[in-house]
């Protein structure tokens, strides 16, 4: 991606917004001062709003209905894999419990 092409990308203004609060907030760390967090957010709105208005912020643009569509079945499958691993996870643990439980109530008829 070219320069001109990233600094007109809202990700990026958002990246360096975020980048430059992170900054602040250390230097004030470093030299004893802190800023609210209603100022930070009030600055940041202020300063994104001049950029949408000069037009330098643009809203992405999709050549193809089709990228858009990739991307969204990309993250369906990524959520579809997340819910796999939960349960694959609940699933070993009720394992688990029903082993142990077996196991207790196996101990439990040998003492009797």
């Amino acid at each position: 991606m070219k320069f001109k092409d990233r600094i007109k990308s809202y990700k990026f203004w958002v990246a360096l917004s975020a980048s430059i609060v992170i900054l602040l907030q250390a230097l004030g760390e470093a030299f004893n001062f802190s800023v609210s967090e209603s100022i930070i957010n009030g600055i940041t709105l202020g300063f994104c709003g001049v950029l949408v208005v000069l037009g330098v912020i643009e809203k992405p643009v999709y050549e193809d209905q089709n990228d858009i569509t990739e991307d969204i079945k990309k993250d369906i499958n990524e959520i579809k894999e997340d819910i796999n691993e939960i349960n694959k996870k609940e699933n070993t643990k009720k394992t688990s419990t029903v082993k142990k439980i077996i196991k207790e109530s196996d101990t439990a008829n040998e003492i009797k």
